[in-house]
């Protein structure tokens, strides 16, 4: 059961803590139809790693209120009042795909609290020339085409929405039949499998909301990646099928303090495997 935090306009924030809460506070960031319970499942792990992992749920996602026509830069307000409530005075920021820009819009909002972020496979402004064009899944490159059409967009996501609402294991086993570099990562164990189900479920809860609003929030975020001085350090695979390789190398061109990691053999998901989430989790603590 996730925990809520009423925001100053009347909006639910539903967010979770695991790890070690005496360890250093992270908050993480989730992507694309995910919700905050994407992790390594193995919650002992984390907590031996020094790591208070923090994760909300993004507007229309799983316990959040929506928050309709929002920017990206508008989580990093959404996220200080939720540092404010649990008394963080300096932490730092992780994110996955497209929490990559939402841990980026925290580190803007905070630059004097936020000291490091840490991203894996993030992905870079749909509105910078060249960049949707690294997309790879064909899904993702037709949402592109049909992102003024918010009406054919929303009916397009609610296809997936009611999959995963009606059976999650299913949704799951679909998604690495589309995604064959991320089955390993998706079928790893019972423990990973149950929590990508739990994780995708939580992502379209409250339907095609979530995934609707992020996908216009990559357009305009209302910061650019120059604008971000925290040292950041990105990891990504050279087998993702969700976005090129390219896309995260060309973020970290445009990130003034960026070092760049290459996973030899993983997919978009591969973070939450075991060594690789050591890795990521162990940088994300600073």
């Amino acid at each position: 059961m996730s925990k809520e935090l009423k925001l100053a306009d009347g909006r639910t924030l539903a967010y979770d803590t695991f790890g070690d809460p005496d360890g250093t506070p992270v908050i993480f960031n989730h992507g694309f139809s995910d919700s905050h319970v994407i992790r390594n499942p193995d919650d002992q792990l984390t907590a031996s790693l020094g790591v208070h992992w923090i994760s909300a749920d993004e507007p229309g996602v799983g316990g959040s209120s929506p928050k309709p026509g929002r920017k990206m830069v508008d989580w990093g307000a959404d996220m200080e009042q939720l540092a404010d409530h649990l008394a963080l005075d300096t932490f730092n920021v992780a994110g996955h795909s497209g929490g990559g820009p939402h841990a980026l819009s925290i580190a803007f909002r905070l630059p004097d609290r936020v000291k490091k972020v840490v991203l894996a496979s993030p992905v870079a402004p749909f509105d910078d020339p060249g960049v949707t064009k690294m997309l790879v899944l064909k899904d993702l490159k037709m949402l592109v085409l049909i992102r003024h059409l918010h009406m054919l967009l929303r009916w397009t996501m609610k296809f997936d929405a009611s999959t995963a609402e009606k059976d999650p294991a299913a949704y799951v086993k679909a998604a690495g039949d589309e995604l064959p570099s991320n089955a390993p990562t998706f079928m790893r164990n019972k423990e990973q499998t149950a929590m990508f189900a739990e994780n995708f479920r939580l992502g379209y809860l409250q339907q095609e909301e979530g995934v609707y609003e992020m996908t216009l929030a990559l357009w305009g975020w209302g910061f650019k990646p120059e604008d971000i001085n925290q040292a950041t350090e990105i990891f990504y695979g050279d087998t993702d099928d969700v976005i090129s390789p390219r896309m995260p190398e060309f973020l970290g061109s445009e990130l003034p303090n960026a070092t760049l990691h290459k996973w030899e053999g993983a997919g978009h998901y591969g973070f939450v495997d075991r060594d690789r989430w050591i890795e990521f989790v162990t940088a994300a603590k600073g």
